[in-house]
């Protein structure tokens, strides 16, 4: 009896361990990029992790920036940490950027004004404004297909890849000025449509392939940012 019982058991054990592979089961690319761009443009605030690697050397650039937007068109912001290589040498900030104004404290308690394309990075603020941010690069993204399912932490994401325009990068990332195009892959997850990650792979600096990837979590969390005092 126990021996039948677990041969009827047999189909349905296969069937979920299928169903975790992902791929046949996924929104059609389409569909999911549309709704991805617009749950980040409509997601009010979210926590971002951003991580590089493969930084040329002797070149300016970020490997970390971990933080809270503010998903606005009109002044978006951005709160956090920054780490890379700024003027040569190894650094760490805190930085607070609203709309087109960027403060950073480096080594002190207080905020100062920053122009961030001084240091050879781009505005954080810029990541979180509907129309060219992060949901934009969503939109922009070419010949998207559909992965296997992956998990992230706590939550299951279906992935698509595709291609992103070098000019999408570019105006992001303030780099890739020299490719044409770059490989991106994102973590989807299926249930609210939510883009949980990113990894742009290309170019970044010329003759220099990088990756960057974006990590998103807590959409809709309450986030107020700021200017210093």
């Amino acid at each position: 009896m126990r021996r039948r019982a677990l041969l009827a058991l047999a189909p349905a054990l296969l069937l979920a361990v299928g169903g975790c592979s992902g791929g046949s089961d996924a929104a059609p690319p389409d569909e999911a990029k549309r709704i991805a761009t617009q749950r980040f443009d409509q997601a009010g605030a979210l926590h971002i992790d951003l991580r590089s690697s493969g930084l040329p050397k002797g070149r300016d650039g970020v490997s970390k920036a971990v933080g809270d937007g503010v998903v606005s068109a009109d002044r978006p912001a951005f709160t956090g940490e920054i780490s890379g290589v700024i003027q040569g040498n190894p650094a760490g900030i805190s930085l607070i950027a609203i709309d087109e104004q960027t403060w950073m404290s480096f080594f002190t308690k207080d905020y100062n004004p920053v122009e961030m394309s001084t240091l050879g990075a781009p505005n954080p603020a810029e990541f979180f404004r509907p129309g060219t941010g992060i949901g934009q690069l969503i939109s922009e993204t070419d010949a998207l297909t559909a992965g296997e399912e992956s998990r992230e932490g706590k939550v299951v994401v279906q992935t698509y890849s595709g291609k992103l325009p070098a000019a999408s990068v570019e105006r992001l990332f303030l780099l890739g000025k020299e490719a044409d195009t770059f490989d991106v892959t994102y973590g989807i997850e299926p249930e609210s449509g939510e883009v949980r990650s990113a990894e742009i792979v290309g170019e970044f600096y010329e003759g220099h392939t990088m990756t960057f990837t974006v990590t998103l979590s807590d959409y809709g969390k309450n986030v107020t940012v700021d200017e210093p005092a």
